[in-house]
């Protein structure tokens, strides 16, 4: 009798240890879990970025000459062939060989292309782009109505999004960049409803840095400056979110960050646009190393 109460007393303590430790294991996820926004509102704020890098390679194409295009591209294949060569080894079977020549004809096809029909291929691609950013706010915009987002807020990004998709239905370079800028910028309260985004504040910084660019090519410098210095303020906001344990790769990306915006600074005091794209183009980068 007294065998079988302490053997039940023992299945007791082991259930009651078990139960603590599972318990215990719950919280510890739970507090070194963060709380990010899904990846529907990533795949939005991303897509539009690459929509207006598309639109800005449009722009470089379309200021080259016919001539200019051709030796452009001509010295572009020479890399690329250069780099296929050291990166094939040495096979010789059929089926390598087909492929061989399948290659040579779709190389030889694109060596032909004119540089109004790149042009032309590259806005397909900007089409498809905006309507794939249609489909990825459809998808978030459910989540973020449950979020309890300001539907002011939801209205103001659809209202951004329609002027880029008309920008880009009209072919208009500027109004693309300055109408994605500000669809950027409507992403970030979205991203706010999740208290340990970044995102948000990268969203502001993207707009400050597009924007900055627009005004000085439009010859207004105070304001270019005064849209970076705001740069500058968000990034600071960021540091505060990084953990300096645990995102210390995060925190190179953010110094980078901050540095490419302090050289945009100086850019604009050397009056150079094209000293302050390429420090634009930069910054970019760094604000994509940091979405990813």
């Amino acid at each position: 009798m007294k065998k079988g109460i302490l053997i039940i007393w023992i299945m007791v303590i082991i259930i009651f240890s078990i139960s603590c430790t599972n318990q215990s294991d719950k919280k510890s996820k739970n507090v070194n879990q963060k709380e990010r926004a899904p990846e529907t509102l990533t795949k939005v704020v991303e897509g539009i970025g690459k929509l207006i890098t598309s639109v800005d390679e449009i722009a470089k194409t379309n200021e080259l000459t016919e001539k200019e295009f051709q030796a452009q591209k001509s010295q572009k294949g020479d890399q690329g062939k250069s780099s296929d060569e050291n990166k094939k080894e040495n096979q010789h079977s059929k089926q390598d060989e087909s492929q061989e020549k399948s290659q040579q004809k779709t190389g030889e096809q694109e060596d032909n292309i004119t540089k109004d029909e790149e042009i032309f291929m590259k806005w397909k691609e900007v089409d498809k782009k905006i309507e794939g950013i249609h489909k990825d706010w459809n998808s978030y915009e459910v989540e973020s109505i449950k979020k309890g987002a300001n539907p002011e807020q939801g209205k103001e990004f659809k209202k951004n999004l329609n002027s880029l998709t008309k920008a880009v239905e009209n072919r208009q370079l500027t109004d693309i960049t300055d109408a994605g800028s500000k669809t950027i910028n409507s992403l970030a309260p979205f991203f706010d409803l999740y208290k340990d985004e970044i995102n948000g504040d990268l969203s502001r910084i993207s707009y400050s840095i597009y924007q900055g660019f627009i005004k000085a090519k439009e010859g207004d410098f105070k304001i270019a400056n005064k849209l970076i210095n705001e740069a500058v303020e968000h990034s600071g906001r960021i540091r505060q979110k990084l953990d300096k344990d645990k995102d210390k790769d995060k925190i190179k990306d953010l110094d980078k960050l901050s540095l490419s915006i302090s050289d945009m600074k100086l850019a604009l005091d050397e009056n150079s646009i094209k000293l302050l794209e390429i420090k634009r183009d930069i910054a970019l980068k760094n604000i994509k190393a940091l979405r990813e």
